[in-house]
């Protein structure tokens, strides 16, 4: 599939909680992964050495992982595909530097941490960082969005996916960026609105 990068709508306060139990965030970027998953098993017991006389074990019960309680407008989901790196080349000219706020697909935020080995470290972006996201590439019009389009460079700099100076029109693969930078100024834009931070995760 790829690597792709997810961002999800999520108030302040559900942030912190995310940011001091990690599975809280595992729970909502992947909700339909299996029951027995989402429980934390406790640890085997030692075996005892030889000779050693033990008392009784006592059995404990696995913990749950809770889900967070959302509020109106909370868990909106944003899927990039794999047009992300594009993005953040388009935002930034570079491919994994950049000022911010408008670095923010691949840095900067407040890491939650390895959710689990198949996903990358989740980032966090409170209300606040969120709007100076949306309001700097607001300030980008479209038409320089456009202009910064460099695919020689592109694939000098080793932009994901390899797709920039193949066969495929050049023009295809600008529009495939401008409509997922639509997307994401879309759903920023809903975000913002409604006063909440953000999640971002790679996939």
């Amino acid at each position: 599939m790829g690597m792709r990068i997810g961002l999800l709508s999520l108030a302040d306060a559900n942030i912190a909680r995310a940011v001091k139990s990690p599975s809280l965030a595992w729970r909502l970027i992947v909700p339909e992964i299996p029951a027995e998953a989402q429980v934390v098993r406790p640890q085997p017991a030692k075996t005892p050495a030889r000779g050693k006389k033990t008392a009784g074990t006592r059995k404990t019960k696995p913990k749950v992982v809770p889900m967070l309680k959302l509020e109106a407008n909370e868990g909106t989901r944003c899927d990039l595909e794999k047009s992300w790196h594009g993005i953040h080349y388009l935002l930034t000219g570079s491919a994994w530097e950049g000022d911010p706020p408008l670095d923010f697909l691949v840095n900067g935020g407040r890491q939650v941490g390895r959710i689990d080995p198949e996903h990358g470290p989740v980032r966090t972006f409170r209300t606040d960082q969120t709007r100076a996201i949306y309001d700097s590439l607001s300030s980008l019009s479209p038409y320089e969005l456009r202009k910064r389009f460099n695919a020689r460079d592109m694939t000098a700099k080793e932009i994901y996916p390899d797709i920039w100076t193949r066969s495929v029109l050049e023009e295809d693969s600008l529009r495939y960026l401008m409509d997922n930078l639509d997307k994401l100024r879309a759903f920023l834009r809903q975000t913002v609105e409604a006063q909440l931070g953000i999640l971002v995760f790679l996939t």
